[in-house]
């Protein structure tokens, strides 16, 4: 979706979507070829931690929501040298977004993501590997409900009948519902922030 909508935001952009599973760059592919916008996208199978591309490439890198796969400071430092002098970056993660969450929160947490750190830190993070940072925004509750959790507990629901006295599988779904009523009840304490931050010259890094 983001490649797409970043296609039709600048027209006279090329762009370039990176992934390591081939079958969500074909998605990509047959989506930009129905919008006619297949000539202005490329599709490249490759790991995050492991670019082909050229030091100074890019004027925008956009990792939305996928920087906790290589840990969001490896991130910062590793795409850096990627995009050009006065380039962009845009990146999002999930943080706290309270120094003091209530037990209940810590220890979901500690065991799904144990790395998620407060949003200051990750603008901490940020200035510290020479970015200025422009822009903070922290995605709305609707943004989770309307697109994604919704849908995911009717799926869910299906998929529990489907695979009744399948263990294995239940314990897989009974996560997703966890998580759902986690959100539910504790959104006010973490979420999703947005970042935007621009390269800065040698001579301005700290």
């Amino acid at each position: 979706m983001q490649t797409l909508a970043l296609a039709r935001l600048f027209p006279d952009a090329t762009i370039i979507a990176s992934d390591i599973h081939q079958p969500f760059l074909d998605d990509v592919n047959e989506t930009a070829r129905n919008a006619g916008l297949d000539g202005r996208i490329t599709t490249v199978r490759a790991s995050m931690d492991d670019l082909v591309f050229p030091a100074e490439s890019f004027d925008l890198v956009w990792a939305e929501g996928s920087s906790f796969v290589m840990g969001f400071q490896k991130a910062l430092k590793y795409w850096k040298q990627f995009l050009k002098r006065g380039g962009y970056l845009v990146i999002s993660d999930l943080f706290w977004f309270t120094h003091t969450p209530i037990q209940e929160s810590r220890d979901y947490f500690a065991r799904v993501h144990p790395a998620i750190m407060h949003e200051e830190d990750g603008q901490r993070m940020i200035r510290d590997s020479g970015y200025l940072l422009l822009n903070t925004l922290r995605l709305p509750d609707s943004a989770w409900w309307d697109p994604y959790y919704i849908p995911l507990a009717r799926r869910v629901g299906d998929l529990k009948k489907k695979y009744q006295g399948d263990d294995e599988v239940q314990t897989l779904l009974a996560s997703f519902d966890e998580e759902i009523d986690m959100f539910r009840i504790h959104s006010q304490e973490y979420g999703y922030s947005f970042f935007v931050a621009r390269k800065e010259d040698d001579s301005h890094q700290s």
